[in-house]
């Protein structure tokens, strides 16, 4: 059964090549339909591989997108960066020439200016520190003034950095004196303000008149205002007044200071 079968293949095969041979239009047919077949596979793989091209091509544009997207994040993050210095040295520009301008002409050369880069953490109301120190020529004692306003000397100094015992420290003992009276005494500080104390029962004082450094100690030099006088706080029993004095400046706000050399 196997053999006949064999034998039939060969004579329908045999008679399909002399078919071919014999009539060209038959054999021009059969290879249009072979090569119209592998046109279609050919095409289809060419379309398929267009569509992955593209499809890597879409996922590489999104990869760049993203990247340029950091990119420009980046740059808007620096252009506030760099906005937001510049409108920082203009406000200590401004800041420089308001100062500059509380200051008399034949002392502006003496005085050094510095920026108070930290404070009591506690009270506020101790000591700050300021970006000036023996690298420029400040030494211990140095008055230190903001606005032309007596505000602390300089108690310990470092290479780059100093600091400042201010007025308002109950560790503060300075030489002043009413400047209108003319009464001396000594300014102290602590958290219930500033007050000076030691002044003679005699003395006539107006409330308003301006409480000055009086110079004496040598340390600080005499007339760098403080405030102005208030109200008697002292008992009647006391053998001296006792004057309280209000600041003639919020030393809690204050960014920029100047040494006086």
């Amino acid at each position: 059964m196997k053999r006949r079968s064999k034998i039939l293949l060969f004579i329908l095969l045999g008679a399909l090549i002399l078919a071919l041979n014999f009539s060209p239009g038959l054999k021009l047919k059969v290879k249009s339909s072979l090569t119209g077949s592998t046109s279609g596979i050919s095409s289809r793989l060419v379309s398929f591989g267009h569509k992955i091209k593209g499809s890597f091509s879409f996922l590489t544009n999104i990869g760049n997108l993203k990247k340029q997207n950091e990119e420009l994040g980046q740059k808007i993050i620096s252009l506030r960066v760099d906005s937001s210095q510049i409108e920082e040295l203009k406000k200590e520009n401004t800041l420089l020439r308001k100062e500059l301008g509380f200051i008399a002409p034949e002392n502006k050369n003496s005085l050094v200016p510095a920026k108070i880069i930290e404070r009591d953490p506690v009270t506020f109301i101790n000591n700050i520190t300021i970006d000036k120190g023996t690298f420029d020529d400040i030494k211990n004692g140095m008055a230190v003034v903001s606005s032309g306003v007596f505000i602390g000397t300089v108690k310990e100094t470092f290479a780059h950095t100093s600091i400042v015992l201010l007025v308002t420290s109950k560790d503060s003992i300075i030489q002043a004196m009413l400047q209108n009276s003319r009464a001396k005494g000594i300014l102290r500080g602590g958290i219930s303000g500033l007050y000076i104390d030691y002044i003679t029962l005699d003395t006539n004082y107006k409330v308003g008149e301006n409480v000055v450094t009086s110079g004496l100690g040598g340390e600080v030099a005499p007339g760098l205002l403080i405030g102005t006088a208030g109200k008697l706080t002292s008992s009647s029993s006391s053998i001296f007044k006792m004057i309280n004095v209000e600041q003639s400046i919020d030393i809690s706000n204050l960014e920029l200071v100047f040494v006086q050399k």
